[in-house]
């Protein structure tokens, strides 16, 4: 056990980062899980998505004793993600780890084309709560983003913040800490399907990682805080960059 205890440090990093500006850890442990420590693509998604579940529990928590959640948003995604994490679930058994690592290296560059092409404000201006007509225009799409959060461990929620942002005018504070909440019950939702599956995590892995996620959730809303948005951003759209380049060169 004693090799994997770089999973703890990781984990603070990156629960802290992805709690800070609103999505899934999923898009940074899986090339961890694929790349570092070398696990099967089932046995990753599965270990990513509890990991996920710590680490976003830890922020969904943090974000609900400061009032930032639209409860009845985050119940409304979430039940129209439910058939695509099923589907994504079953897909992973079906490809190989090249077909796992070139889907998610371009998942992850395009999420970083997508956070420099969303021209979000980083002000606090806007709805606290997003009715039902401002949500149902954009079910159908997060719906069907739901099938890569159950094939890849990858989170809906580089998607989320921009729709929320732009599309439904939430404050910011606001779309961040739904949508860390619709991402735990996401990531709660994938491990069922893939431990239904026959998938097990690598609990080892586990042991280290869930305690830093758990620090790392509780950081990063207050990182948010304090720290200039838009900065946090350029350098997360940089490493993103990086991790995607290197898993499709890897892949082919």
């Amino acid at each position: 056990m004693i090799s994997f205890w770089p999973a703890l440090p990781i984990g603070i990093l990156i629960a802290a980062v992805v709690s800070a500006v609103g999505i899934g850890g999923g898009i940074l442990w899986m090339p961890f899980l694929l790349l570092v420590v070398k696990m099967s693509p089932e046995t990753a998604v599965i270990t990513s998505l509890t990991i996920q579940s710590a680490g976003m529990g830890s922020g969904c928590l943090a974000y609900k004793q400061q009032k930032r959640i639209d409860g009845r948003l985050a119940l409304t995604m979430l039940a129209v993600t439910l058939p695509g994490i099923g589907l994504g679930a079953l897909i992973t058994r079906q490809i190989t780890s090249q077909h796992i690592e070139l889907a998610l290296g371009l998942i992850t560059m395009g999420t970083a084309f997508l956070f420099v092409s969303a021209n979000q404000k980083y002000d606090d201006l806007g709805r606290t709560k997003a009715t039902w007509g401002h949500a149902k225009p954009y079910l159908g799409l997060i719906g069907t983003m739901a099938v890569a959060s159950g094939m890849l461990s990858v989170s809906i929620g580089e998607w989320l913040v921009p729709i929320m942002r732009s599309k439904m005018a939430l404050r910011m504070s606001i779309a961040i800490a739904t949508s860390i909440t619709t991402i735990f019950g996401t990531c709660l939702l994938g491990v069922s399907f893939h431990f239904l599956l026959g998938s097990r995590p690598h609990w080892q892995t586990i042991v280290w990682a869930v305690p830093g996620v758990i620090i790392g959730g509780q950081l990063g809303p207050r990182i948010a805080g304090h720290i200039n948005e838009r900065m946090l951003k350029e350098v997360f759209i940089f490493l993103l960059t990086l991790i995607g380049i290197h898993l499709v060169y890897n892949a082919v």
